[in-house]
């Protein structure tokens, strides 16, 4: 396991800031006219990631105020590709190095005490402590969920001093994916003292505070304006522990038309555009009016299946809709190019990737009709396939869907509705079928196979519950290094019982939906999707 020894020193200007909630005023728009613009669909709905961790806005969010002990480190692409992360690697953010035990189980965590948070504050192990005790301790954090195995309970983290703090874990094995756990948001480390100032009897957590108010964390930015629906300011922190952000001040507008979005873009009244259409993208680079990146993406559309009740409790209609999907017409129409057919949801660059057996679904509308009509069925089979309105890509795959499966004995209505409403639905498993574009921010195998399909757990959103996965998964855990060929055995058997059982259709993997401007660098593509403001800069800086 890689010990890091790299001591990365803080600056010495402080940019002391106070909280500000979600209806604080905006700045004019003639102020952040010159600042470097961000346009995106829509804006985070809270900014507490125990009540609210899902969606992009969200996790760009949680990334760029927030920090973690650990991060991937950032490699230089190949072939063409992006600077991206190197999942095998880690480099230090909150943390300044780590030691690990001779048995493996004990991870020793050396902290910089020279970070800053976003008011001002020092870190210390109490930051740690306490915001890993509040990830544990809060009903709504999906922490617990993801974090099982590996790390099950806040006591496993124990204070040594002032700048130093450990992770006890039961086995070895656990210890890439407990590493991968700490490098993203999920275990962004929050300051304390901000935080406890406003606990309250009925709140002690400050869960319900934190999240209308958004500076808590030792990110690179803090927000100095949020205006609802309209835009964010964000100004860099001088105490990160990365040292501080080339871009001093940005301004993330929303702009709902992505057609707008783009074309903001390619005038030069923005510097980058988020969730972009495909088309919209290809035009772009046709053009050379921005910079359009390929990346080794992790990204998939997908459609989960709520498999407790109703239409697809059914595993035969599961399969058949799975058939009837037009796979290749999505991958040209919808995103020209820039996307590709999904065989596995793990990364073949691990060295115990095992592929064998598996395949990517294909468009057979008479095999569709085939294994409806032998599971009794006569009439179209009726379901609504639920679609949030701030993903235009979606809206387009969600379309051609529509088209397609109605020759293979389907009636789909589409329900487009908003961000919120979409992740609030996605939650409470309302939908009997939705269209998402995601990912598993960690890419440890065993970490990327039981995301979405842990029993019980509040990402689930098939609520699928299987015995031979669920015992897939365990086995691969205790056949010990999960990048290793005996659990890369376990990893396949988990997929082919997902390619049989279809509680998600997976449909492809696609690239970054965005652009950049042609004078933007530092663009590097994360498991998670989201843009490290931290590393941007303008090629004349």
């Amino acid at each position: 396991m890689l010990n890091m020894k790299r001591t990365i020193a803080a600056a010495a200007a402080i940019a002391v800031v106070g909280a500000l909630g979600l209806a604080a005023c905006s700045a004019g728009g003639n102020a952040a006219s010159s600042a470097f613009v961000i346009v995106t669909a829509a804006q985070p709905q809270s900014f507490s990631y125990e009540t609210s961790a899902t969606g992009y806005e969200a996790a760009e969010f949680f990334k760029n105020t927030g920090a973690s002990l650990i991060r991937n480190e950032y490699v230089d692409g190949t072939g063409g590709q992006a600077e991206h992360e190197d999942y095998n690697k880690f480099a230090p953010v909150l943390a300044k190095s780590y030691d690990v035990s001779d048995d493996g189980l004990t991870y020793t965590f050396h902290l910089d005490t020279d970070a800053k948070s976003t008011a001002g504050n020092a870190l210390t192990a109490d930051d740690v402590i306490w915001s890993i005790q509040r990830k544990f301790a809060v009903e709504t954090s999906i922490v617990p969920f993801i974090s099982a195995p590996f790390i099950t309970k806040p006591d496993q983290f124990a204070k040594v001093d002032d700048e130093t703090v450990t992770l006890t874990l039961d086995k070895a094995s656990y210890g890439y994916t407990a590493l991968s756990l700490l490098a993203n948001v999920g275990y962004n480390i929050y300051d304390a003292k901000v935080l406890k100032e406003h606990t309250t009897s009925s709140d002690p957590w400050a869960v319900k505070w934190s999240g209308t108010h958004p500076n808590f964390g030792f990110g690179a930015y803090k927000v100095d304006t949020y205006t609802p629906g309209e835009q964010t300011i964000y100004t860099a922190n001088a105490g990160y522990a990365e040292g501080k952000p080339s871009i001093a001040r940005i301004v993330q507008r929303v702009v709902a038309d992505a057609g707008q979005r783009a074309n903001l873009v390619k005038s030069g009244d923005a510097q980058i555009a988020a969730q972009l259409r495909p088309a919209d993208q290809v035009e772009l680079k046709d053009a050379d009016a921005a910079q359009v990146f390929d990346v080794p993406t992790n990204a998939y559309v997908y459609m989960p299946l709520l498999t407790t009740k109703g239409t697809f409790k059914d595993v035969a209609v599961r399969r058949a809709l799975a058939a009837a999907i037009p796979y290749d017409k999505i991958n040209e129409n919808v995103y020209h190019g820039r996307a590709d057919s999904i065989s596995s949801i793990l990364s073949d660059a691990d060295p115990g990737f095992d592929g064998s057996g598996l395949t990517a679904n294909e468009t057979d509308p008479a095999e569709a009709k085939k294994i409806l009509a032998d599971a009794g069925y006569t009439d179209p089979v009726q379901f609504t396939l639920t679609v949030n309105n701030s993903v235009p890509d979606l809206q387009e795959t969600a379309v051609q869907i529509q088209t397609a499966v109605k020759d293979a004995g389907f009636d789909m209505t589409i329900d487009t509705v908003n961000s919120s409403t979409f992740q609030a639905g996605l939650a409470a498993k309302t939908f009997e079928a939705s269209l998402g574009r995601d990912y598993a921010v960690v890419q440890s195998p065993p970490y990327v196979l039981s995301l979405f399909y842990t029993p019980g757990s509040a990402i689930n959103w098939p609520d699928f519950d299987n015995a031979e996965l669920n015992q897939a998964i365990a086995d691969g855990n205790a056949a010990g290094d999960p990048t290793g060929a005996e659990a890369g055995k376990y990893w396949n058997a988990a997929q082919k019982v997902l390619q049989d059982q279809m509680p998600t259709i997976y449909i492809n993997y696609v690239q970054p939906l965005n652009a950049f401007a042609k004078d933007v660098d530092g663009y590097v593509f994360r498991s998670d999707n989201v843009i490290d403001y931290s590393q941007l800069q303008l090629a004349s800086n």
